[in-house]
């Protein structure tokens, strides 16, 4: 056999999902990669995190998972992983995996509330459909 025509098969790497946090805790949420390293560094990249600002905890492997990696995983994902969805939506996702709850990081959906009330307060609605809580402020 001619040197370089022998086959060699690639070692296949299984994809992880990673729960991955932050210490102000503001944009946690699940993560498929084939590493930690790589879920963590994607999380900081695409958050605007530092270097070191990210933690990646492995949850299951999922191997069945389609591409490209690392990506975010979304609710379906979840569902389909076996996880109960406790809150779905665009807004403070919140799932369960065994006796564990995870909640998505909040800044994005305490901004979006905050746009509903004052959205409300004008008389327009809640368009980003949140609930109305007591996170009022005067742009006065």
């Amino acid at each position: 056999m001619p040197r370089g025509s022998k086959k060699t098969a690639a070692a296949k790497v299984p994809v992880t999902l990673y729960w991955v946090s932050t210490a102000d805790h503001d944009e946690d949420w699940f993560i498929f990669a084939k590493s930690t390293r790589s879920a963590a560094k994607f999380h900081a990249d695409y958050e605007g995190y530092g270097p070191g600002e990210t933690a990646a905890e492995p949850i299951l492997e999922a191997p069945d998972t389609a591409g490209p990696f690392p990506r975010h995983a979304q609710i379906d994902d979840l569902a389909e992983l076996g996880f109960e969805i406790l809150k779905g939506g665009n807004h403070g996702r919140s799932v369960k995996y065994g006796a564990r709850a995870f909640v998505e990081g909040h800044l994005e959906s305490l901004i979006a509330e905050i746009d509903d009330n004052n959205s409300e307060t004008a008389g327009e609605g809640r368009p980003r459909g949140t609930k109305s809580s007591s996170l009022k402020i005067n742009l006065d």
